[in-house]
């Protein structure tokens, strides 16, 4: 598998979150990519619109702006 490009990240968190609210740490796990990488393309996405932030407990927890389609 290649080195994932900025822009095949950004997609494939996209993707991820148009199914369903995840984690920091499930995004990182599930793209198989550091914690502090995710965190980072999240907080660029949410600085974008894209994204929506909430507190879970001690968790951060992102969702599509919009919310997820079915």
């Amino acid at each position: 598998m290649d080195a994932p490009t900025p822009d095949n990240l950004e997609s494939r968190i996209i993707s991820l979150l148009d199914k369903r609210l995840m984690s920091v740490s499930q995004i990182a796990k599930e793209l198989k990519i550091g914690r502090g990488v995710a965190a980072g393309y999240l907080e660029a996405l949410k600085n974008q619109g894209k994204l929506e932030l909430y507190k879970v407990g001690r968790s951060n927890v992102y969702i599509l702006r919009g919310g997820i389609k079915k």
